[in-house]
């Protein structure tokens, strides 16, 4: 009898694990984009697809990820958490509100702070690097096949009908960038305001702040790859 409370909690906490998994699937089906309908090239369908990822904010990546490791520690009694087990997780993600609340609901210590922030910092680092590959993918083809379509425009060999076919197709690429990007800036802001839970007393300097240059740098790539791509409009 005495174990079974503990069969109650974690049999509901696996219950929980499974609906929100089954959530972020569902998103994820929803956001991936329709591709050969209109001559979408698989680049262009990747880029559509990560445009949609950048979307999710830290907070959601960051309290799903919870739920699961919460399931973790409360399976190994671990005691380094505010709360126990999923209550630190996904619902403290969506009582939280942003993602400073969600960092300092989960944890009481800075040092445990700094981890889950280092971690979401280095999957959101992985992340924009495959965005900006696939940019870089879309701008060398786009700009070839405009370039390509110019020249050939103006032997007569295609007509302009063509080439403002490929620009609007350029430009819907460039939209996806945009929309990137935006979410990259939001999740800067997340990181940013979070810095000050990893800031020791008495120093200015946060170890993050390499991570957060970083950051920086890889939006500007962002940028300079959508307005690369413009200036060839």
């Amino acid at each position: 009898m005495a174990g079974r409370p503990h069969s109650t909690r974690l049999s509901a906490a696996l219950i929980s694990v499974s609906l929100a998994l089954s959530a972020c699937g569902e998103t994820s089906q929803t956001a991936a984009p329709a591709t050969g309908s209109g001559g979408t090239t698989q680049a262009e369908a990747d880029l559509a697809k990560q445009a949609a990822a950048m979307q999710k904010t830290i907070l959601q990546g960051a309290a799903a990820g919870g739920a699961a490791g919460g399931l973790i520690g409360f399976g190994l009694g671990d005691s380094d958490d505010v709360g126990t087990g999923f209550s630190i997780g996904l619902g403290a993600g969506a009582l939280a509100g942003t993602y400073v609340a969600f960092v300092q609901r989960k944890y009481a210590r800075r040092e445990a702070r700094l981890n889950q922030i280092k971690s979401d910092l280095d999957r959101n680092a992985a992340e924009m690097q495959t965005t900006i590959n696939v940019m870089n993918q879309v701008l060398a083809a786009q700009k070839a096949e405009l370039t390509a379509l110019r020249a050939s425009a103006a032997t007569g060999a295609s007509d302009q009908a063509q080439l403002q076919r490929e620009l609007a197709e350029a430009n819907g690429n460039l939209s996806q960038m945009q929309i990137a990007i935006d979410g990259a800036t939001k999740r800067q802001a997340e990181f940013n305001e979070a810095r000050g839970l990893t800031v020791a007393r008495g120093q200015a300097a946060s170890p993050i702040d390499g991570d957060l240059a970083a950051l920086s740098n890889q939006i500007a790539q962002m940028r300079g790859i959508a307005n690369d791509l413009a200036a060839s409009l």
